[in-house]
Order: C-alpha cells, then structure tokens, then sequence
C-alpha cells in the first residue's frame, strides 16, 4: 500500500485574506442592520449610521480586491476566476458531491473551488450595483429613467443573501467532507493537499510534510 503525504501549502495571500474576511464582516452588518431598518423602521435613526459605516468598509474593500484582480500576485488575479474545460468539468463533479451529500467526493483543486470561481466575479459585480444604488440612494435619486433604485437596491439584498447563506452552507460542507481545511486555509492562508503516491513528487524544502505510516507516528518535521 503506497503510503499518502499531507502538505501544507500557501495559497491564499495576506491581502486576498483580509478582503475576504473585510467584505464578508461588512456584508453581515449591512444584510442584518437593512433587515432592521426595513421591517423595524422605529430603530431606523439609530441603525442608519451602522449601514453607513458597513457600506464604507465595504466599499473600500471591494474596490482593493477589484484592484487585486488585475494587479494581484498569485491567486489573487482574475486567471483564477476564469472558468475553462478543465474547471467546468470540475464544477461537475463538485455538483455531483452536493447533490449526493458527499458521498461522491469532492474533485481536487489547488486555489478557488471550480464551481464558485465564477460565482465571485458575479458577486462582485453585484456588490458593485449595490454600492453604487446605495450611493444613489443616499443622495436622494431613487430613479434612474425608468429604474426604481429603491427596487435594484432590494433586489441586491436579495441576491447577495442568498449567496451569503449558500457560501457558509457550502464552507462547512468542504471542511467536513473534503481535504482542504478550506475555513481555516482563509485564516492562515494554508491549504492541505493530500498526495496518495508521492514517490514521483520531491516536496518543496520549505513546507512541512507528514508521512502517514501507522507504525511510526510523530510530529511533524521539515524537510
């Protein structure tokens, strides 16, 4: 029996981290505090200021991490976002492992999950929509033409809800049942991959490999 590596590597860069993490606390605020300002008006006054500082944070962000997509290093850039033959295929299988609850498993990939890649770069266009009708809306436009802003701004809402719920829903599922460490990879910027036949592969002299031998189990040591 051929014995299996587990590496850790360096995927996620410090600055794709702290946008990560930037627009999803903005976007929590802004989704729970326009909920309180739409269904609890009374509360309004005091929740405005709240929503305010949320969109600022966001939108700051948003437009580093749109910057990170054409002048990032790494995984950062819009190449890996752009979905081909091979991550469609890929998208497929993951699918597949959703629709049967893992028991399929999950496909293997190094840096963004195949099937969300594409998926972001819609959200960021949204979140675009959103700051921008949000921006409108705060100047007292509330129709461009023909266009409720108030409507495209609730619509947002919507859209960006939803895909909040089936990210976090999909976060734990990678983590329980893939490989990937993927929650805590998006705090230490370490992925695991495991590599079943490692006997044509030469670890990188930096990372830290573990052989899984039963017989001699023991802490890790650098290569």
């Amino acid at each position: 029996m051929p014995q299996a590596e587990i590496r850790r590597l360096p995927v996620w860069g410090k600055a794709l981290r702290l946008c990560h993490w930037g627009l999803a606390l903005s976007v929590l605020v802004l989704l729970f505090s326009g909920w309180l300002i739409r269904w609890v008006p009374e509360r309004a006054d005091r929740i405005d200021d709240i929503h305010f500082l949320a969109a600022a944070l966001l939108l700051s962000v948003l437009l580093v991490r749109l910057g990170l997509l054409f002048i990032g290093k790494g995984t950062a850039t819009l190449n890996n976002l752009l979905p081909n033959r091979h991550t469609l295929n890929q998208a497929w299988a993951v699918v597949r492992s959703y629709l049967t609850l893992g028991k399929i498993r999950l496909p293997k990939w190094y840096a963004h999950n195949p099937l969300w890649a594409p998926v972001y770069l819609i959200l960021f266009l949204v979140l675009v929509i959103q700051a921008t009708s949000g921006l409108l809306l705060l100047n007292q436009i509330t129709l461009l033409g023909d266009l409720s802003i108030r409507q495209i701004h609730a619509n947002g809402y919507y859209l960006i809800a939803g895909f909040t719920l089936l990210h976090v829903l999909a976060s734990f599922f990678h983590d329980a049942k893939g490989e990937g460490s993927d929650i805590s990879a998006m705090i230490s910027g370490q992925r695991i991959f495991i590599i079943e036949d490692s006997s044509a592969n030469n670890p990188p002299t930096d990372n830290v490999v573990v052989r899984l031998d039963p017989s001699s189990f023991r802490k890790p040591e650098k290569s």
